[in-house]
């Protein structure tokens, strides 16, 4: 599991990436399962579907290009929920989550890589684009989160394993 974060402009993008022993359709199925996330990552609390994406043979279900949903988790001892939604979707190749939340915008391309021999490598950037003054004064304030949100990155990644080679979801 790899996990760092890069800088440019100023502004922070955390990179995560895992090596999955099962093939790209079931490391996709399971990762973009969107609605059942709760019971695979163990860093989310519950999962409410806002918004199912129109109907298409590339979905996953309900899930697809358009999908939104609020998400809550607990991070830094405190229950934070935000609102996200699947802006641009490639099956197998990867999807991007979106938020706008506290004068920052957010995004998140997951990406899945074949790496024959039934093994995927999945990769996330999360980036987040301060939109407000106040959301780039914080921004500097709470830099020293991100070691944090880059181990909740690898986190959800190892999940995202444990479910893809067989292994239960989260342990709740």
């Amino acid at each position: 599991m790899d996990a760092d974060i890069c800088y440019s402009g100023g502004m922070p993008t955390i990179h995560a990436s895992e090596t999955i022993n099962a093939p790209i359709a079931r490391v996709f199925e399971i990762a973009s399962d969107i609605p059942n996330a709760a019971e695979t990552i163990s860093g989310i609390n519950s999962i409410e579907i806002l918004a199912c994406a129109p109907e298409s043979p590339t979905n996953n279900g309900p899930v697809g290009e358009g999908f939104k949903w609020r998400e809550s988790r607990t991070m830094f001892g405190k229950e934070a929920t935000e609102d996200m939604w699947i802006n641009a979707w490639a099956p197998p190749a990867g999807y991007t989550v979106e938020a706008r939340s506290h004068g920052c915008h957010y995004l998140t391309p997951i990406t899945f890589e074949d790496l024959g021999n039934g093994q995927t490598r999945v990769s996330m950037a999360f980036n987040a684009t301060p939109e407000t003054l106040m959301a780039r004064v914080m921004m500097k304030v709470f830099a020293f989160m991100n070691k944090k949100l880059a181990q909740c990155l690898a986190d959800d990644l190892a999940d995202i394993k444990r479910a893809a080679e067989g292994g239960s979801g989260a342990s709740v």
